[in-house]
């Protein structure tokens, strides 16, 4: 085995260490005295393939946040609208109105009057 390799073998190795380390939630030192490790060399290592770049832990998570959503049903005539028959109405004013079936007739007429009154 070439000193490379030895090397590459070396760091994957302490690599998994720190990983198990890190994962434990013991410090370096606990963590280090369980397997009969030194802790100067567990730190190193761990400087060293932070250093070099070398994932040594899992990656950072960001804070998860949660929201509480609460379902709000539809106003009745929202939920007309979408399923049921609508009426469209084009008055001289190039305005159109549209209304779903069941609609209150006073008060499309009284929508009605007011928007004949604004011409555009």
């Amino acid at each position: 085995m070439g000193k490379a390799m030895e090397r590459s073998a070396a760091a994957a190795e302490w690599a998994r260490r720190i990983e198990e380390q890190e994962r434990s939630g013991l410090s370096i030192r606990e963590f280090a005295k369980q397997r009969r490790l030194k802790p100067g060399s567990l730190s190193f290592w761990k400087w060293k393939l932070a250093r070099a770049g070398r994932s040594v832990g899992p990656p950072p998570v960001a804070p998860l946040g949660f929201v509480e959503l609460m379902a709000v049903p539809p106003p009745a005539s929202a939920s007309r609208r979408r399923d049921g028959p609508m009426f469209e109405i084009v008055l001289s004013s190039d305005r159109s109105v549209r209304v779903p079936a069941g609609f209150d007739a006073s008060e499309l007429a009284r929508l009605v009057a007011v928007l004949e009154e604004v011409r555009s």
